[in-house]
């Protein structure tokens, strides 16, 4: 047998395996969600010298379009972090940040300053909430 043959049934084994577990064994919270088409825009706002959001609780479903629009009202950066969706953004100085996201799982999710940025940082902590 040689080597091409070998790495055609390796690639083939791969490929079943992978349709087996995607049928049998993948836990039903990690699969795909279908799309809503929805397509809805938030503004939120990193409010001055506060350590909070305006607003602090996003409510979507499932599949929905989300396009946030944050802005920092701070002379300093700050960070939007949301870990349940793979988020990370700086917010720069006194700018629009727009993340556009399609919201791939239910959960309650906590998004929060990513950045250092003063007394209250660790208080600066919102929710999405994200429903069937």
């Amino acid at each position: 047998m040689n080597k091409f043959t070998k790495l055609i049934f390796f690639a083939v084994f791969l490929m079943i395996s992978g349709l087996v577990y995607e049928g049998y064994y993948r836990p039903a919270e990690v699969a795909p969600v279908a799309a809503s088409g929805r397509v809805l825009t938030v503004n939120i706002r990193a409010l001055e010298n506060q350590w909070k959001w305006e607003p602090n609780v996003i409510k979507v479903r499932a599949g929905d379009r989300l396009i946030l629009k944050v802005f920092n009202e701070d002379g300093y950066d700050h960070g939007f972090a949301l870990e349940a969706l793979g988020i990370n953004k700086r917010l720069f100085p006194k700018r629009e940040t727009v993340i556009d996201i399609i919201v791939p799982k239910v959960g309650k999710f906590n998004f929060y300053c990513s950045v250092p940025c003063g007394q209250g940082h660790y208080q600066q902590v919102g929710h999405l909430i994200v429903e069937e």
